[in-house]
């Protein structure tokens, strides 16, 4: 599924430019439709895209919406999961479990592992942000829909949403009791409960309580004797709701959720032995008749080969474990006075997490890579809707400040002792204090003709103290001859105010906006146009290897312009949608990742991403359905530096040229009850884990589709369902790290295997 750089990226402009096209030359057509219209349309969606409900094909942006039936039948269960549903979407954990998942937008992505960076692509849980991306892999229950928003989202989200963000809304209480209780097997012994319930105390006063329980064995099987499966699932999760009208017109919502995954196996990866091709001077696979580094024919450089060609099986070391923490209460007040809403949001998110991996993944102890985080986090923010006459507003302050202290290490066991003896400590302290300002008004020009006009002002404040301890050392890593000698541990890095001064000390006044013309001729149809400017933050690198200079270790703020085209089609009495856009970001100081050997290291880089986006949904009647959604991307970013090629431009980290996602659906009424069968499939395409793209940082495309079977016992309320997810066994990757300055492999993370399970479901 290749095609020229060139040709598909005017075809993806012809395609989306005639969607457009289409848009207007059928709005006429369409008017009429809608007065015929007839019943069987297409669901009205719902999204707070623009911090008040609205509908999906009223809102002048690229926005996916997921609600709770379609997550359930599409078999969605973590976070990550829905990149399967969305294009121009990736969502993965460069480690292959639940850690570091990054959120990939339209080609943007921060995929640095060290805990203390952020993300461009946000996170939010009913419109908290949540700060470290080692918290964003977390199982999905009792939701009512999640949205994902492409291109800046700085004016009414602001915090490094300069790329988009995902929201996941959980269900509110009610004002009628209900409730459900869901019970699931699957593979590997994975065994989960669900359920939740809620409803009136009083007139006045309503409750919600759900949580969801998890277990499971490990999938990525050790053939090391004696050894344990890793990436094993344990999870709790509690989330309570209290809701109130305190007066006639305020009214208050406490929710408080509490998620905990216990220390169980996890961190591992899946070694390919790797050389410099000296006839290329690139990264190449070895071959296996090749003794390259003298440890054997094939062989990385500690010895070992895995000759096995599947991504769910290796021979390792358990060393590996992950566990984690989050507790986070949030009060919600709302207060309705005339024609302006009030909307406080307070919230307090405490998160920790332990982490360690073998990080060459053979069988040999030859390097482990610990990672912690200890998270508190506070916010406020305060906002006022409302209208007036042709004039919708949105405006308001927000607050943010994080403390965290984290650490990362590396330690090679194998070489303790020898002349290449490593083993090193980075512990980080790290503030971050924030203060904005927001506003976005939107003004009806005419009956068909509305513009949007929005401005966020960011100060923006870190502050960090890094310093790298050495417990051994040989002379080898700097070119000596012997073992030095010392008394542990021995301080090589201090980067502090005390040691660099105001360098230690990132401050920026950010400026994020939009102005948009929204065109709608008519209830079904809306054209578009935008220009939008987003920002997100400076920030420091951590210094894993103890190998970066103090004037490496800041970089500075990003910033991009972003022009956009799109529409939004509801054709054939609403039966089928039709939502497209296309895309231009002109990048400043794009903030790039770069591993090579040990350490990674954020960078700024100009660039420049387009493409486009098509999404299209089709009721064919007699209970059958239909989906399909492509995304088109090129990506180039000016001037980066590589291990081998010198300074070169480079495509940017996680953005495939092309992701396909779509499905079929089909309903059989049988009495009262019902018969649902559902076929899904998602693609991405072939990309770069790391502004160096060399084939040792290559991560394969690949296509993976999925089945769902239910049945519907209306009457009793009952739903018994069986699944079989990655049908063909696909051996999807996730991730890839050159490693061959230190292992002389690249070591790769893997997607789940097949998974097939069953499940009941209770509604009351």
């Amino acid at each position: 599924m290749k095609f020229g750089h060139t040709g598909a990226s005017r075809l993806a402009c012809q395609v989306s430019l005639s969607v457009v096209a289409l848009a207007t030359l059928a709005a006429p057509a369409v008017t009429h439709a809608q007065e015929a219209q007839s019943d069987g349309g297409l669901d009205e969606i719902v999204v707070t895209a623009q911090k008040r409900e609205q509908n999906l094909q009223d809102v002048g942006v690229s926005v996916s919406a997921l609600p709770a039936d379609q997550l359930s039948a599409l078999g969605i269960v973590d976070a990550k999961d829905i990149a399967r549903a969305i294009p121009g979407v990736v969502f993965d954990s460069s480690a292959g479990g639940g850690v570091n998942a990054n959120l990939t937008v339209r080609g943007v992505s921060q995929s640095d592992f060290s805990s203390v960076q952020e993300s461009p692509n946000s996170i939010y849980i009913d419109e908290i942000y949540l700060s470290s991306p080692n918290s964003a892999a977390f199982p999905l229950y009792d939701l009512e829909r999640v949205e994902v928003l492409r291109g800046p989202q700085g004016t009414l989200f602001g915090r490094a949403s300069s790329g988009g963000l995902a929201s996941f809304i959980t269900k509110r209480p009610s004002k009628e009791f209900e409730g459900y209780a869901e019970v699931g097997y699957s593979r590997f012994n994975s065994f989960y409960l669900e359920a939740a319930v809620g409803g009136p105390i009083s007139d006045r006063v309503r409750f919600r309580l759900s949580g969801k329980t998890e277990h499971g064995d490990g999938w990525f099987r050790n053939r090391n004797p004696g050894g344990k499966d890793t990436f094993e699932k344990k999870f709790y999760g509690l989330r309570g709701q209290i809701e109130a009208d305190l007066t006639e017109t305020l009214t208050a919502r406490l929710s408080v959720s509490y998620d905990k995954s216990p220390r169980h196996l996890e961190g591992n990866y899946k070694p390919v032995s790797f050389y410099v091709d000296p006839a290329t001077g690139d990264p190449a696979p070895l071959p296996a008749n090749l003794d390259f580094y003298g440890t054997g024919p094939g062989n990385d450089l500690s010895g070992y080969r895995d000759s096995s060609n599947d991504g769910q099986t290796g021979s390792f070391n358990n060393v590996g474990f992950l566990k984690n923490e989050r507790f986070s209460p949030t009060l919600h007040l709302q207060w309705d006075v005339g024609a302006a809403t009030i909307t406080s949001l307070t919230n307090y998110t405490k998160f920790k997490y332990a982490y360690n991996e073998d990080c060459d993944g053979g069988p040999v102890d030859y390097c482990n890579f610990p990672l912690g985080q200890n998270l508190d986090q506070w916010s406020q923010e305060l906002r006022v809707n409302g209208s007036s006459g042709a004039l919708t507003y949105t405006a308001g302050v927000y607050y943010l400040h994080i403390k965290q202290d984290t650490y990362g290490a590396f330690s090679f066991p194998v070489l303790s002792g020898s002349d290449f003896a490593f083993d090193d400590f980075n512990p980080v302290l790290q503030r971050a204090e924030s203060y904005a300002a927001f506003g976005q008004f939107e003004y009806e020009l005419t009956e068909q003709l509305k513009a949007t006009f929005g401005l966020r002002y960011t100060h923006d404040k870190k502050s960090v103290d890094s310093k790298v301890y050495f417990n051994e050392l040989g002379n080898g890593y700097s070119g000596g001859t012997g073992t030095t000698v010392f008394t542990p541990p021995l301080l090589v890095y201090d980067f502090s105010a005390a040691t660099v001064g105001d360098l230690a000390t990132a401050k920026d006044n950010l400026w994020s906006g939009k102005f948009q013309l929204d065109y709608k001729p008519n209830s079904d149809t809306l054209i578009y146009a935008s220009v939008s400017r987003g920002a997100k933050g400076p920030g420091f690198n951590t210094n894993v290897s103890g190998n970066l200079t103090a004037a490496e270790t800041p970089f500075s703020s990003e910033s991009l312009w972003a022009y956009e085209l799109g529409s939004k089609l509801d054709l054939l009495d609403r039966r089928l949608r039709l939502n497209s856009s296309i895309f231009y970001y002109d990048y400043s100081n794009f903030q790039g990742f770069a591993f090579n050997g040990l350490q990674g290291v954020v960078g700024n880089y100009d660039g420049y991403f387009y493409g486009g986006e098509v999404e299209v949904v089709a009721k064919l009647g007699s209970g059958l359905m239909a989906n399909f959604g492509a995304a088109y991307l090129k990506s180039k970013l000016r001037d980066v530096p590589t291990a081998r090629d010198g300074v070169i431009d480079q495509e940017s980290i996680q953005a495939p040229r092309w992701t396909v996602n779509g499905g079929v659906s089909k309903k059989f009424d049988i009495g009262a009850n019902s018969l649902n069968i559902n076929w899904s499939f998602d693609y991405i395409d072939d990309r770069f884990a790391s502004i160096d793209n060399n084939a040792a940082t290559a991560v394969k495309g690949s296509f993976v589709h999925n089945a769902r079977i239910s049945f519907k016992l209306k009457s009793a309320g009952v739903e018994l369902a069986a699944f079989v997810n990655n049908i063909s066994d696909v051996d999807r990757e996730n991730f890839s790290y050159d490693l061959l300055s230190s292992t002389g492999s690249a070591i790769k993370s893997y997607a789940k295997p097949r998974w097939w399970g069953f499940s009941a479901r209770k509604t009351f």
